[in-house]
């Protein structure tokens, strides 16, 4: 019995450990696309388990949203991001332009 517990424990400190890297990933990745003072603020962070409804296929992925932004044009900014840390979309689609952009005019 108690070795059963012991590898229940191991397996949830396992799954756990990829759950935390996964999430780090998922952030890493937003946070390359805002970059380091992104005028995008109230991020919350949620894993879409059941997959995300508005992209093709469905995929599960960790959605990062950002409920103000001072972006011309863009009341909320979604990042999609996979289970391994790669970019699936971004709502608005050319969010990185937009942040390009957005910079350029905050310069001197």
């Amino acid at each position: 019995m108690r070795r059963a517990f012991n590898w229940l424990l191991l397996l949830l400190f396992v799954c756990g450990l990829l759950v935390a890297v996964s999430f780090a990933g998922a952030r890493a990745t937003a946070g390359k696309v805002v970059g380091n003072k992104p005028p995008l603020s109230e991020r919350s962070v949620t894993f879409a388990y059941g997959g995300v409804s508005d992209l093709p296929g469905r995929p599960r992925a960790w959605v990062i949203r950002y409920e103000r932004t001072r972006l011309p044009g863009v009341r909320r900014a979604f990042i999609y991001v996979s289970l391994t840390g790669k970019l699936i979309a971004t709502r608005p689609a050319d969010l990185d332009q937009r942040l390009e952009a957005y910079e350029k005019s905050q310069q001197p």
